[in-house]
């Protein structure tokens, strides 16, 4: 008699994965000089699309308010 529970540990489980909601993604670029370039990339991601763009919107405020702030103050130096 076999007991259910026991596992062939040559047995092979497969699994498929299945995506379900929203995905937003931007890429944002400041700057025109190969030393003078940033480049943000924001994802967000939700069960519906009105949650995605929710998500996106906060990502994207925090953005505006500090990251790119930062961002700014970090410059190139100059060759002399």
């Amino acid at each position: 008699m076999s007991n259910e529970t026991d596992e062939d540990p040559d047995s092979v489980e497969k699994v498929e994965r299945t995506d379900v909601g929203c995905s937003m993604e931007a890429r944002l670029k400041r700057g025109t000089g190969t030393r003078d370039e940033d480049t943000v990339t924001i994802k967000a991601k939700g069960e519906t699309a009105e949650e995605t763009i929710a998500e996106f919107y906060t990502l994207l405020e925090e953005h505006e308010q500090d990251i790119s702030g930062r961002l700014r103050d970090i410059q190139p130096e100059r060759d002399e």
